[in-house]
């Protein structure tokens, strides 16, 4: 990939299905990253590879600072940012939601995504290297879904805050985009099968049959392949590629 060796990218929601991958696949490439999740314990058969992890809850306004600092600590800066980390919701009708879900999920989903962009925009212009930042959204940040409406709304805003940034970043050399993933074969999609299944009165293995079929390619993803397209934008050859938004659907949006 153009330009990933010896670049130094931090990865949130590192130990992730999702994050795993990217992670891999960044070291790979010739890639040292600086990963973080809650849990940093499935990340140390990677760190002989070239990665450091520090652990911490992503809605902490500390920990991506903490993270740019261990970043030009181990490996001298900070040249890219994947902000994956993200946390399903407990499926519902929207009138049946709970308060407290909401701002539990938009604290993830949304809060710890604004403050990880400032921090990092700020090291970035500071550095005056330029930069990269991707951030995590959903196909449900681009339609709607019954029962879901929390996470789809999470999702939505994630989409408005990268699409601004890159409107205010673009002189500094800071891209901005969004990968935007449908089912994909993840601990995640497990949750949601789940929680939707049990809101719509369906069996989990049967609501997982009917979303892949609903997939033109009729499977769920895998997260290496999600990753394969996550390490390309980050890489310099997506060079030219600023304030868009990505989908990996399997087909999924080819309706409209």
């Amino acid at each position: 990939m153009k330009n990933l060796n010896g670049r130094v990218v931090l990865v949130t929601g590192a130990a992730g299905g999702i994050g795993m991958a990217t992670c891999a696949r960044l070291l790979r490439e010739g890639a040292r990253v600086v990963a973080t999740d809650l849990d940093t314990g499935p990340l140390d058969a990677l760190a002989s590879a070239g990665l450091v992890s520090l652990a911490g809850d992503i809605t902490d306004p500390d920990l991506v600072p903490r993270c740019v600092a261990l970043a030009v600590q181990q490996f001298g800066c900070l040249d890219a940012a994947f902000l994956n980390a993200g946390v399903e919701c407990r499926a519902a009708p929207l009138d049946a939601t709970p308060l407290e879900e909401f701002d539990r999920v938009f604290a993830v989903n949304v809060r710890s995504i604004f403050v990880s962009a400032q921090a990092l925009v700020s090291h970035f212009k500071q550095a005056g290297n330029g930069g990269n930042l991707l951030f995590m959204s959903s196909i449900a940040g681009l339609r709607g879904s019954a029962t879901t409406a929390v996470y789809n709304a999470s999702k939505h805003a994630v989409i408005g805050l990268a699409k601004s940034l890159a409107l205010e970043v673009g002189g500094f050399g800071i891209r901005s985009n969004v990968l935007c993933p449908g089912t994909v074969n993840t601990r995640m999609m497990r949750s949601l099968e789940a929680s939707i299944g049990s809101a719509m009165a369906m069996d989990a293995e049967d609501l997982r049959t009917q979303m892949a079929g609903a997939n033109a390619l009729g499977r769920y993803a895998e997260p290496d392949e999600v990753a394969a397209l996550a390490v390309w934008l980050l890489s310099d050859e997506a060079g030219y590629c600023h304030g868009e938004v990505f989908t990996i659907g399997g087909g999924m949006m080819a309706a409209g």
